[in-house]
């Protein structure tokens, strides 16, 4: 308690920030891939069955979107790994990029 009362309160605040960050590499982020996009009516997906084929607005062999936390990160291409879907990074947002986005959101 004494300690305390010797900082600043700029130590204070980089003293409690530090805490906070040592806790980042521990959160759980939502990551998505995106294979495509399209629009339908609802009238369309309620008859929507098994077997059923979705046009989507990509093509064949065009770069997927890895998306985490709604921010775009970089475009990917699909892979195999150990009998799973994966997928490999040709081109990673810049730091500036993604900043940006986070700014972007904050202002919403």
């Amino acid at each position: 308690m004494g300690e305390e009362k010797n900082l600043s309160e700029t130590d204070l605040i980089s003293r409690e920030s530090g805490a906070q960050f040592e806790s980042l590499p521990e959160m759980t982020l939502t990551t998505r891939l995106i294979l495509g996009e399209c629009q339908m009516e609802i009238a369309e997906i309620l008859k929507l069955g098994q077997g059923s084929v979705l046009e989507l607005d990509s093509m064949t062999g065009q770069p997927l979107e890895l998306w985490v936390n709604d921010q775009f990160i970089a475009k990917v291409h699909p892979v195999i790994s150990n009998d799973k879907v994966g997928a490999q990074i040709q081109e990673i947002a810049s730091k500036e990029q993604r900043m940006r986005e986070i700014t972007i959101q904050k202002d919403e």
